[in-house]
């Protein structure tokens, strides 16, 4: 008898264990996050590089010439 109700309890630990996981996840991404992008200077958004990490992309003239006679 005593083994019918083991799983059950072990079941029940199981996912507070998991929820109490998650929960110190998403406390953790929350307080990781950089609050200063939020707040950039007002000069910065009119530059070629307004974030200031990587360029991922350039335009060139390649690119137009793709970009073009893929819409067409």
């Amino acid at each position: 008898m005593g083994d019918e109700k083991a799983p059950a309890s072990r079941s029940g630990r199981r996912n507070f264990l998991v929820g109490l996981l998650t929960g110190a996840g998403v406390v953790a991404a929350i307080a990781g996050v950089n609050r200063t992008t939020a707040a950039r200077p007002a000069g910065s958004a009119s530059g070629e590089n307004p974030g200031g990490g990587p360029i991922l992309y350039r335009r060139t003239e390649e690119t137009e010439r793709y970009y073009r006679t893929l819409y067409r």
